[in-house]
């Protein structure tokens, strides 16, 4: 009879016993195909599901002070590249106990470390963060908070705290989230300034493109348009200003590829030109 090995067995009882207590406090679904996340999770708010998270569940008889593993680094890039918070669950088969690591919590620790040379990161947990058969607050309050980090990764702060008075976003913690939110704001900009225009909103429409020069003046776009808008208010040499700052920001770009670049400097020549035969 063939045997299964008790490495299999130690790993589904892990998964057994993390979703055993999973199951208190969200809806966990066990994934078919294990590529390096186990469950996909929703938290539980009144008994409706609410905030996504994930779960990598790990099964040893080893854990004495601290457990660790060496974990490839394309599953840890995996893992911080998910739109939800991911976390590690070790279940420790001698003392029938589950403990936990927030992903998210470690983000630029293992980004700093992806430089080595080596193809895996060492991941040490201790026994401090315990997953409980019941309530887990420590747990949720963590989903929460890297729910938020990870919406900062990507540029898009949320306000801290629930209910009606909330407290400001935490700061960009690097260039990286600062350039993305700059990114963020031009395109939800954009939108406002396209609505605004449709509507009839000239002022509106104004008011956002004056503040995107004065807050990013590296974009020759943002000047066109504010030029557009200038002579559509009837402000004509606003509008050539805000042209002749779009054409001097196309010639500071030696990247742009020169043919391409001689067209869109014609059109905003082009624009120019409209303007002078009013």
């Amino acid at each position: 009879m063939p045997k299964v090995p008790w490495r299999v067995r130690l790993g589904d009882i892990g998964e057994l016993e993390v979703k055993t207590r999973l199951v208190h406090f969200s809806i966990a679904t066990k994934y078919d195909r294990d590529v390096g996340i186990d469950f996909y999770c929703e938290l539980l708010a009144r008994g409706s599901p609410s905030t996504p998270f994930y779960v990598q569940a790990k099964g040893t008889q080893h854990f004495d002070k601290n457990w660790s593993r060496s974990i490839p680094k394309s599953s840890v890039l995996y893992w911080l590249g998910q739109a939800h918070p991911v976390f590690l669950v070790v279940y420790d088969d001698k003392a029938n106990s589950c403990y936990w690591m927030s992903i998210e919590n470690r983000r630029y620790d293992f980004l700093s470390r992806m430089s080595s040379t080596a193809n895996t990161i060492r991941i040490q947990m201790d026994k401090s963060q315990v997953m409980e058969t019941g309530a887990n607050d420590a747990f949720i309050r963590q989903i929460k908070a890297d729910t938020r980090s990870i919406m900062l990764w990507r540029g898009y702060p949320q306000w801290r705290g629930e209910g009606y008075v909330k407290r400001l976003p935490k700061s960009p913690r690097s260039e990286i989230e600062a350039s993305r939110i700059k990114e963020n704001i031009r395109k939800n900009m954009y939108s406002l300034i396209q609505h605004q225009l449709l509507v009839g909103d000239l002022d509106g429409a104004y008011n956002c493109c004056d503040y995107l020069t004065r807050v990013d003046r590296s974009h020759y776009n943002h000047f066109v348009w504010l030029g557009q808008i200038n002579a559509l208010r009837g402000n004509k040499e606003a509008a050539k200003e805000s042209f002749d700052e779009a054409l001097s920001i196309c010639e500071r770009d030696k990247v742009w590829p020169r043919k391409s670049m001689m067209r869109l400097k014609e059109a905003i020549r082009y624009e120019i030109r409209k303007l002078d035969a009013k």
